[in-house]
């Protein structure tokens, strides 16, 4: 038993309450009690095994990376300042086909390092060999939905779409129960997979319950395929192949119309929003407020590191929160509470785990990180959730427990050797 007293807790519950003085409980994988310090401390004091003081620290919901692509690490820097499909056609795909299952299970571990060190408790990923990724998750202890990569190119990890569903079918079965891992399908967008195969897919998903994410209007270059070879605009093409529902996630969405947001919000379709990567690729802003006018849920991704270039989502929130401020030329816009919901909760919902994670309340998951904030940039303080979305940074996560476990403790991982990865993805740097 962990027991957290005399904190700051902001539990994402659904009144978004903040508790001062606060403690909290955590018994095997699960938040036993939450309340006032004093109380909590009474109750469960004798019985805890490990007591963390958490004065002038704060307390929160792990926060949630709904989309990325991880062993992209290797890849950090490689193709800077270049158009989506230069540099994904010229650049990145070619240097991928390099890769082999140890590429993607180190720079994946590497992401997952910067991930726990940045306040990150659980990760939607994007690619392939998702058995790597899968181990690299357990051996840190980080909690992910994995996305098995599925395209009708050929790629380092299979030759055609047939064969990478194979692959998929078999990581679904192997992972399935899972405590700290989830699989979903992952076909990658329509300038590469055909309808049939997006269906396909979406069909294996269908069977296993299974989330299905994809890129979607991520430029105005794919709209403009897509009215070409389709006749539609992308979200109007899947929503009448039958892949929209509660149960699909879309990142990117910067080139929507009304009706396109309309229909997501019918289907109940998640959105992945990725500010930074599609400032940096040049892709476009997703039309954040008429997708929460809409109802549309709305969570927060980083991307690649070879796209954003890092993993701090922290960063993400802040970013976010300012550059549709600025677009719309409106302050009122992306407040920092919603902004926050992004990360946490509404990550949560869009990874089908609501339930279990993003939020701190007696009987989800404990998936929770500690900042201090006994820093200069964070003191004093007029509003909490402020601070973490608009000043906040990852470097002032001290404390990660993932599942109940203590991933991070006064910023020290404590099950990987982070040397041992250093030295091992530096040779990996031959592109």
């Amino acid at each position: 038993m962990i027991l957290i007293k005399n904190t700051t807790i902001i539990t994402q519950n659904p009144q978004r309450e903040i508790i001062e003085k606060g403690g909290l409980v955590i018994e095997k994988d699960a938040i036993e009690a939450i309340g006032q310090s004093k109380e909590i401390e009474r109750q469960y004091g004798r019985r805890a095994e490990k007591i963390i003081n958490g004065q002038n620290k704060v307390v929160l919901p792990g926060l949630i990376n709904a989309h990325g692509h991880l062993a992209m690490t290797l890849l950090r820097g490689f193709a800077d300042d270049l158009s989506l499909e230069d540099w994904w056609f010229k650049y990145v795909y070619p240097a991928e086909s390099r890769f082999t299952a140890k590429h993607v299970y180190w720079g994946s571990l590497l992401a997952m390092l910067e991930m726990v060190k940045s306040g990150t408790t659980c990760f939607a990923d994007f690619y392939y060999h998702q058995d790597q990724v899968a181990k690299a998750a357990h051996q840190i202890g980080l909690r992910g939905v994995l996305g098995c990569g599925v395209l009708d190119a050929p790629t380092f990890y299979f030759k055609t779409a047939a064969e990478a569903l194979k692959k998929s079918r078999s990581i679904i079965e192997k992972w399935a129960n899972d405590d700290l891992i989830k699989v979903s399908l992952a076909p990658h967008m329509l300038r590469t997979v055909s309808l049939k195969t997006y269906q396909q897919c979406k069909k294996l998903a269908q069977e296993h319950k299974l989330l299905l994410m994809t890129h979607l209007s991520e430029t105005r270059t794919e709209v403009d395929f897509c009215l070409k070879k389709y006749g539609r605009r992308p979200v109007e093409v899947l929503a009448e192949a039958n892949i929209l529902d509660q149960r699909t996630l879309l990142a990117h969405a910067c080139w929507l119309t009304k009706r396109e947001i309309k229909i997501l919000a019918r289907a109940g379709a998640s959105i992945a929003h990725c500010p930074i990567s599609n400032m940096k690729l040049a892709s476009g802003i997703m039309p954040l407020s008429a997708m929460l006018k809409a109802g549309v849920n709305v969570s927060l991704g980083t991307d690649s590191p070879c796209s954003n270039n890092n993993l701090d989502m922290f960063e993400e929130m802040k970013t976010a929160a300012l550059v549709h401020k600025v677009h719309q030329l409106d302050p009122t816009l992306a407040k920092a509470q919603t902004i926050l919901d992004m990360a946490t909760i509404n990550g949560a919902k869009a990874l089908g785990l609501i339930k279990e994670i993003g939020s701190l309340e007696r009987g989800k998951k404990a998936d929770l990180i500690m900042l201090g904030f006994n820093q200069p940039h964070l003191v004093p303080v007029h509003n909490f959730v402020s601070h973490l979305v608009y000043a906040a940074r990852g470097s002032d996560v001290e404390t990660v427990i993932i599942n109940g476990r203590m991933v991070m403790e006064k910023r020290k991982i404590k099950r990987i050797n982070q040397d041992e990865v250093f030295n091992k993805v530096r040779k990996f740097a031959i592109f």
